[in-house]
């Protein structure tokens, strides 16, 4: 009988290359393509899978114990135009004749792609191959208001040249950095390839805080104005109370009077009888009075 012990053996040998390339995680990844591992003992993985090298997970030859969420990782461009005016600046520059321009022109374009590092977090959150389009869309979003903010914030402090329409190489070298600095701190899970801010027009900082500080120095003594008007404002206003208080009570006396006359009007020729011992004959004759009061009888 011949000894055929290099089947078993042949056959083992294939079963652990089956083994071996099923576990093979890179292999079922394409170029720029992560993965994050989410097993049913330990949940997401901490760590993602790179489309390269060699990771071995026993867990892909169970069925349905590995679960490999994939996510193609592309380059994107953001494209932000920020156009606004520094906070109360119409006010401010109201306060000169030449009306100076504190208005904020920056066109900014910025090349990024999803840092892998983070993917394990993005995809605990929800991000999915399928709706990776929709959170680029929530990124630039978020890039063009973020820039709008640092923008404005830098625009406000940074020290200007005398045209301010015409910023000097120093100073649009220095505010770009500023700008593209902010936004790399502000997206730590993005990397950005490149950011390439153009500064149209930048508002004169210098002036912009002296009028500011005019401004508000106009508010307070404003403020000190009333403060000490307020006393003598009280004052009047309680004394055109208590007149309007008299005038409604001598109108509702008049009308009770009225009234009370309207009701008997012989008291109108008591009241009279009561007063003319003052006057004399002539006098009563020249009113012609005693013959009218018969009448109210």
């Amino acid at each position: 009988m011949r000894n055929y012990w290099y089947i078993p053996t042949a056959v083992l040998l294939v079963l652990v290359l089956v083994g071996f390339f099923a576990g093979w995680v890179q292999l079922s990844l394409g170029p720029d393509t992560w993965a994050v591992p989410f097993t049913t003992s330990r949940g997401f993985g901490k760590s993602v899978i790179g489309p390269s090298g060699f990771t071995w997970r026993w867990e892909r030859l169970v069925p349905h114990a590995l679960t490999l969420y994939r996510i193609s990782l592309s380059t994107e461009r953001a494209d932000a135009e920020i156009r606004s005016l520094l906070p109360s600046a119409e006010a401010y520059a109201a306060l000169m004749p030449e009306r100076p321009d504190f208005s904020v022109d920056i066109k900014l374009s910025a090349l990024y792609r999803i840092r892998p590092d983070a993917l394990p977090g993005l995809v605990d959150e929800g991000l999915r191959q399928e709706n990776i389009g929709d959170w680029y869309d929530q990124v630039n979003s978020g890039i063009q208001r973020r820039a709008s903010e640092l923008a404005l914030g830098l625009a406000n402090t940074a020290p200007q040249a005398d045209d301010s329409s015409s910023p000097s190489a120093a100073d649009a070298a220095s505010f770009a950095a500023a700008l593209v600095s902010g936004l790399k701190e502000s997206f730590p899970r993005l990397e950005f390839l490149s950011i390439s801010p153009v500064i149209l027009k930048m508002p004169d900082a210098q002036l912009y805080q002296k009028l500011r500080s005019a401004y508000m120095r106009i508010i307070d003594e404003r403020e000190k104005a009333l403060s000490r008007l307020a006393p003598q404002q009280v004052a009047e206003d309680a004394l055109q109370r208590r007149a309007a208080e008299r005038q409604e009570a001598t109108i509702a006396i008049l009308t009770r009077y009225g009234e009370l006359l309207a009701k008997y009007p012989a008291l109108i020729k008591f009241l009279f009888l009561e007063t003319s011992q003052k006057l004399t004959p002539k006098d009563l004759q020249a009113l012609d009075l005693l013959d009218k009061l018969g009448g109210l009888e």
